[in-house]
């Protein structure tokens, strides 16, 4: 065969913030990747994020490549740019995991921003699929909208996120609903085996997570709700960390202490062993639980795409927020406590649902969702449609604008300025465990 004539593989380049140590943000390129693959695309992927990093030790999908923080610096090794992030819709320095100076394009702008003006100049075609706005900085977002309208297809995952975009772009489910089907029952089983510790076998443990910004409650009225929840099925206790950039591992390690000194015995109530940071051993752990407790917003995912039952609890006043209207866009309105005082509660009712009829719903939408990307991404490209010159600056005044909250601007102006002195970042870090242990007071 002659291989000069061989078609040339599409490029596609998947956007979000993959090196964050954080399950579900390392995640959803490999979700991605196995639903483009079963409808028959054939690519070489690349990741792009806010920063460069190396391999992120949550996921194995290589090395992934800094957005550009300059507008003169605009470049893409892709032809097609796909946006899955979490809460990725945004402008603004002020909010969101990474802290750039004013001087250059925030994460915010370089997750959409830069492949939009891409987009625009036909340099690559944009997809934003199934993403969220966080709540910071503005209450709707018609500039962003209409930037938006350059990508050749967008979607959003909640409703808030569409009201708040003028409700111009369809809610779609998220496609991490759909994680369950990555390998069979047996795989997953065998795979959670290996990270279990000594005395846990797969169905029969409750696994449970918290973050330390959840904490507003205390994490003794956390381990209360864990050990009721223990004590009602009669199974033991494995911490899992999920948000490793929130220092959940230091988070439940306290809370195993607390847990032991209720009366729980030390050989039940674990961690589970070194390797569970991946993001496929961490799916693995709570798809083989009896149940999950969690403020993981895609904990909560992978556990309705396993069908276990599960509490989430999104924070004091957030009921209605992120969580619920992710899990009620797959068919799923309960599940979330308002109070950490009923997550117990919250999960005994759980239990009583029609959990694998849920599973059944929430996958097969996360499938129709995806068709119409795969859809536009099979589509002829449009012709370039340059972004107006008033529309960008109106984007980059948004941007650099600060929070209307100068204390947290403040803070975190410092916070990064400080970061960059090792010593400062320990003792930061110290400060973080010293707030940590103060909660276990209350």
């Amino acid at each position: 065969m002659d291989k000069s004539h061989s078609p040339v593989k599409r490029r596609i380049g998947f956007v979000g913030t993959f090196e964050v140590t954080n399950y579900g943000d390392c995640l959803f390129p490999i979700v991605h990747m196995h639903l483009l693959t079963q409808a028959g695309i054939d690519a070489d992927f690349s990741f792009h994020s806010p920063r460069s990093s190396d391999v992120s030790p949550l996921a194995d999908y290589g090395p992934v490549q800094a957005l550009p923080g300059k507008l003169n610096a605009l470049s893409f090794d892709a032809d097609q740019l796909i946006l899955c992030g979490g809460e990725t819709l945004s402008l603004g320095h002020s909010a969101g995991t990474y802290n750039f100076p004013a001087s250059t394009l925030s994460a915010y702008a370089r997750l959409s921003l830069g492949p939009i003006i891409a987009a625009a100049r036909g340099d690559a075609q944009f997809f934003v699929h199934c993403v969220g706005m966080p709540t910071v900085n503005f209450d709707d977002a018609p500039e962003i909208a209409r930037a938006l309208g350059h990508a050749s297809k967008v979607s959003v995952r909640d409703p808030k996120t569409a009201q708040r975009l003028g409700g111009n772009f369809p809610v779609e489910v998220d496609p991490v609903f759909t994680v369950s089907q990555l390998k069979t029952e047996d795989d997953w089983r065998e795979h959670a085996a290996r990270f279990l510790p000594a005395g846990f076998e797969p169905g029969q443990y409750l696994c449970a997570q918290i973050s330390a910004p959840y904490l507003k409650e205390g994490l003794k009225a956390w381990c209360n709700q864990v050990a009721e929840a223990a004590r009602s099925s009669g199974k033991p206790i494995l911490l899992l960390p999920v948000c490793h950039f929130l220092w959940d591992q230091q988070t439940l390690e306290s809370a195993r202490d607390i847990l032991i000194e209720m009366g729980f015995e030390e050989a039940q109530v674990k961690l589970p062993l070194a390797g569970h940071e991946h993001v496929i051993a961490t799916a693995a752990l709570i798809g083989n639980a009896d149940a999950m407790i969690t403020t993981s917003l895609h904990a909560l995912v992978t556990a309705v795409s396993f069908a276990v039952p599960f509490a989430g609890f999104g924070g004091l006043g957030k009921a209605d927020g992120k969580h619920r209207q992710t899990l009620k866009a797959a068919g799923s309105d309960f599940g979330i406590a308002p109070a950490i005082a009923d997550i117990a509660a919250t999960l005994s009712d759980c239990r009583g649902h029609d959990l694998l009829a849920h599973q059944a719903t929430a996958i097969e939408r996360a499938h129709a969702s995806f068709e119409p990307l795969v859809a536009a991404l099979n589509a002829p490209p449009s012709p370039a449609n340059p972004l107006s010159q008033e529309l960008l600056d109106q984007l980059i005044a948004i941007d650099r604008k600060p929070t209307r909250d100068r204390v947290y601007e403040t803070k975190r102006i410092l916070s990064r300025l400080l970061k960059r002195l090792p010593l400062v970042e320990s003792a930061l870090a110290a400060r973080r465990l010293s707030r940590l242990q103060s909660s276990v007071a209350r």
